[in-house]
């Protein structure tokens, strides 16, 4: 718990940098930036494949990351608003970030496959619930170190998933006792949520960060579930490796209509 103190020091000290009061209500709160970077730190990754970016608040966090430490981020946004897309394009293009425009169901795959030599940390905030997991179950090769996703609401089932797992997946158990940078960080990140009036609830984080060794890395890549519907992540992992992207795209969508999952 030593290493992931200091390196969730180091991660709070970033966004203590003027990122905390740039927070706007939908991105991913300061506090569970930081957690996912310290566990990446830990974990040595060296390549980030995020799925989801909105307006850019937690990309550009990765981006300043990667940049300062010679790290990479793929970043995955379908890019449906293009003014939006457009405005988010130029605040992040000072940074080393590849920004794929496209299906993240299709793209993941792709970039999966393309990273097997790295030391790789997922994060999904688009989509949610149980085709992220699914979507980053499939892509769990051995040098895939991490994989988190955010929305993970209290009582839901994606939560619990995550949690079978240990409860040391959120901040709040993993770092019971943070260090003084951690602490500062926290309180202005209550003090800026309260003042932007953030929905989500400020007790509890909803990104669950999920460190992955052999044993679990096997147990979710084989899962077999119900809420998978279609999508089970064997099976999309069976066309991701004939290099059937595309048609992963229209399985979940498949599975939405036939079976609402």
């Amino acid at each position: 718990m030593g290493a992931l103190r200091a390196a969730a020091e180091t991660a709070a000290a970033l966004l203590l940098e003027g990122y905390v009061d740039r927070w706007v209500e939908g991105a991913i709160f300061p506090c569970e930036v930081a957690f996912f970077l310290a566990r990446c730190m830990t974990e040595d990754v060296s390549v980030v494949v995020e799925s989801g970016r909105q307006d850019g608040y937690s990309t550009e966090i990765l981006g300043d990351w990667a940049r300062r430490n010679g790290r990479k981020l793929v970043s995955i946004d379908l890019e449906q608003d293009p003014a939006r897309a457009a405005a988010c394009r130029r605040r992040l293009a000072h940074l080393p970030i590849e920004l794929v425009k496209g299906s993240a169901y299709e793209e993941f795959g792709r970039w999966a496959d393309r990273l097997r030599g790295a030391r790789v940390g997922f994060l999904v905030d688009g989509p949610k619930g149980w085709p992220a997991i699914s979507m980053m179950a499939a892509g769990l090769a051995e040098n895939v170190r991490l994989m988190a996703i955010h929305n993970l609401t209290v009582g839901s089932g994606e939560r619990a998933f995550f949690e079978q797992f240990g409860t040391e997946v959120f901040y709040e158990t993993a770092l019971a006792e943070p260090g003084p940078r951690w602490r500062e960080l926290r309180k202005r990140e209550i003090e800026v949520a309260i003042r932007e009036g953030a929905a989500r609830s400020l007790e509890m984080s909803s990104l669950g960060v999920l460190v992955l060794d052999s044993k679990r890395r096997e147990r979710i890549r084989g899962a077999l579930r119900k809420e998978f519907g279609l999508h089970q992540p064997r099976v999309v992992r069976a066309l991701w490796s004939l290099g059937a992207y595309r048609a992963t795209t229209k399985l979940y969508g498949l599975s939405y209509r036939l079976l609402g999952r």
